[in-house]
C-alpha cells in the first residue's frame, strides 16, 4: 500500500508538472502570435513623424490586458500600451541581454518576477528596418493567461485518492484471500506443535504456490503422525527387548544357584544365559553404532578392499553357524579382483546385516543369492532371498531408526537398526543401500560403492 501510494504521489507530480509545461507552452505560442501581428501593424504605421504616437492610439495596441514595449536600435525600450498595468509597466526590466536575439530576428521567451508576480514575455523583430524600433515586446502577468492551478489540485488529488482507495481495496480482498489459507496453516503448525497430528487445513486453494504449500504441509503432517506412532512403538519394542533377556538371564541363573536344575540342565541354562547376553550385548553395540554414526563419528579406515574375497570370506563364516544350517549361499563373483576403497570391517558389518536378514525373511531350506559386479562406473553387491517380501505400506520405512515391521515385532528381533545402521556405512564409503524389489517371490538389496581409482594388486583386508 505504501508502494502504491507513493507511485500515485510521484504520478501527481508529474501529472501537474506536465500540465504547467503544456500551459506555459501554448501561452508563449499564443502571445508569441499575437506579438507577431502587433509587429507587422507597427511596420506599417512607423513611416513618418509622429507616427510613434499615431501607434500608440490604435485600437489594436491600446489594451489592458498586456504591456507592449518597442526597442529601439540602442536596445532602449518605449512603452506603447499598459493600460492597467501603468504601475508595473514602468518597472518591467529591459532585459538588454535578448538585444542581440531580437537584431538577429529572433524570438525570445521569458518568465520574469515583477514585483512578487510572475509575468511571461516575448520578444519579436520588426519585419522592417524602422528608425523608431527593431523589436516588440509584449508581457503578460501569468495569472491572466494560465489556469488557476490551484483549481487542479483537487481533482488531480480526487483522481489519486480515488485510486488509492480502489488499489488498497483490491490488496485488503486479496490478501485477505491468500492469507486466509496462510492462518489455517500456522493453526494447524501450532496445532502439530501441541501434538495434535490431524490438522483441519483449506481444502480448496486456486493459488498453485498455496495449494504446493497446503499438500507439501499435509504431506508433512503424516509423516509426523507416522513418526510420533513409531516412538512410541519403539519405546515399548526397546523396552520390551532389552527386558526380556534380562528377565530370562536372571530367572535361569537363580535356577542355576538355587540348585533347581542340576548337571545337564544346569549346562543348558547356563548356555541358554550366555546367548541371551549375547543378544542383549548385540542390542546394546547396535545403539551405541547408531548414535555414534548418527553424530557423524564413522570410524572409518579407508584401505584397499579386494570385495570378492571380502564375500567368499563372510559366506564361509556364516555357513558354519546354526542358524545357516538349513540355508544355501550361492554367489556370482567375477573372475578379476574388484577393488574398492574402504574399511574392511564395517563393509563386513553391511554384508553380514543383509544375510541375517534374508535369513530371518525366509523360509526352511532356501537360497540366498549374494551377485558382484561392476556396471556403469560403480560397484553393485546384491542381496537377494526367497522370502515374504516386504508389504508396501512398510516399504516407505524400511530404513526409518527402530523400524522393525509388523513381522519383526510379533517375531521380537532386534531393535529396528540394521537397515539403518548398514546404509549409513554404506553412504559413508560415498556410496548407498537400496531396496531393488520386494514381492512374495523375495527381496533384492544392492549396495552401491564408487569404484577404487587406482586398482592394484593388493591382497584384499581381512
Amino acid at each position: 500500500m505504501l508502494v502504491l501510494l507513493g507511485s500515485l504521489f510521484v504520478i501527481g507530480v508529474i501529472a501537474i508538472y506536465w500540465v504547467r509545461s503544456n500551459a506555459y507552452e501554448q501561452s508563449f505560442e499564443l502571445m508569441e502570435l499575437r506579438a507577431f501581428q502587433l509587429a507587422d501593424l507597427c511596420a506599417q504605421v512607423l513611416n513618418g513623424p509622429g507616427s510613434l504616437e499615431k501607434l500608440k492610439h490604435l485600437k489594436e495596441i491600446r489594451t489592458n490586458r498586456s504591456v507592449i514595449q518597442l526597442m529601439d536600435h540602442q536596445g532602449h525600450l518605449s512603452i506603447l500600451s499598459n493600460g492597467k498595468y501603468e504601475e508595473i509597466a514602468s518597472t518591467l526590466p529591459d532585459h538588454t541581454r535578448l538585444f542581440t536575439e531580437i537584431l538577429h530576428g529572433q524570438s525570445t521567451r521569458e518568465v520574469i518576477p515583477v514585483d512578487g508576480q510572475t509575468w511571461l514575455r516575448v520578444g519579436v523583430p520588426i519585419p522592417e528596418e524602422i528608425p523608431h524600433g527593431s523589436g516588440l515586446f509584449l508581457s503578460v502577468p501569468a495569472t491572466d493567461v494560465l489556469p488557476k492551478f490551484e483549481q487542479l489540485y483537487g481533482p488531480i488529488a480526487s483522481l489519486i485518492g480515488s485510486v488509492a482507495l480502489a488499489g488498497w481495496l483490491v490488496i485488503y480482498f486479496l490478501s485477505r484471500k491468500l492469507t486466509s489459507p496462510l492462518r489455517q496453516v500456522a493453526e494447524a503448525a501450532q496445532m502439530i506443535a501441541e501434538g495434535g497430528y490431524d490438522p483441519d487445513l483449506p481444502k480448496e486453494v486456486k493459488e498453485r504456490e498455496l495449494q504446493q504449500l497446503i499438500t507439501s504441509f499435509r504431506d508433512m503432517a503424516e509423516r509426523l503422525k507416522q513418526l510420533e506412532q513409531m516412538r512410541t512403538e519403539l519405546l515399548a519394542g526397546v523396552s520390551h527387548e532389552l527386558r526380556t533377556p534380562i528377565t530370562s538371564i536372571r530367572g535361569m541363573i537363580q535356577a542355576v544357584l538355587g540348585k533347581v536344575v542340576t548337571d545337564e540342565e544346569a549346562d543348558e541354562f547356563l548356555q541358554i544365559s550366555l546367548e541371551e547376553a549375547k543378544r542383549l550385548q548385540k542390542m546394546v553395540e547396535d545403539l551405541l553404532s547408531f548414535s555414534s554414526f548418527e553424530a557423524g563419528a564413522i570410524p572409518l579406515q579407508k584401505n584397499p578392499v579386494e570385495l570378492a574375497a571380502l564375500v567368499e570370506e563372510v559366506i564361509q563364516q556364516l555357513r558354519v553357524l546354526s542358524q545357516f544350517a538349513d540355508v544355501r549361499i550361492e554367489r556370482d563373483l567375477p573372475e578379476n579382483a574388484v577393488w574398492i576403497q574402504g574399511d574392511a570391517g564395517l563393509l563386513r558389518q553391511i554384508l553380514i546385516n543383509l544375510l541375517n536378514n534374508s535369513r530371518a525373511a525366509s523360509p526352511p531350506d532356501t537360497t540366498i543369492r549374494v551377485t558382484l559386479r561392476e556396471r556403469d562406473g560403480q560397484i553393485e553387491l546384491d542381496v537377494q532371498d526367497e522370502g515374504r517380501g516386504i508389504p508396501p505400506e512398510e516399504q516407505p520405512f524400511i530404513f526409518e531408526r527402530f523400524y522393525r515391521g509388523k513381522n519383526g515385532q510379533k517375531q521380537n528381533r532386534g531393535l529396528g537398526l540394521g537397515l539403518t545402521i548398514s546404509r549409513m556405512l554404506a553412504q559413508a564409503h560415498g556410496g548407498d543401500l537400496v531396496l531393488v524389489q520386494t514381492s512374495p517371490a523375495g527381496t533384492t538389496f544392492r549396495i552401491i560403492l564408487p569404484v577404487f581409482p587406482h586398482r592394484k594388486q593388493h591382497k584384499a583386508s581381512p
